[in-house]
């Protein structure tokens, strides 16, 4: 399953910061249901949530991979086999 996000949908207090790349080591957050990011002053902050889009992810049968720039971030489910 490929999920595209794009700027605009991230958390409004960090929109700028991911359009200027200032937002590094994403990761996903099962706990918070939410992407992760950390940014110049702030560690590991929640910048999207997919609770927003009624999406609950759950790593007990996927897993994934992030890429990100300028267009927003992709994340790339995958079914563990």
């Amino acid at each position: 399953m490929m999920i595209h996000i794009t700027p605009d949908e991230l958390v409004e207090k960090y929109r700028d910061s991911w359009e200027m790349d200032y937002i590094k080591n994403l990761s996903i957050d099962y706990a918070t249901n939410a992407i992760h990011g950390s940014f110049p002053g702030h560690d590991d902050v929640p910048i999207f949530y997919f609770k927003d889009y009624g999406f609950i992810n759950d790593n007990r049968r996927n897993t994934y991979d992030l890429s990100a720039g300028k267009a927003g971030i992709t994340v790339i489910i995958k079914k563990n086999k």
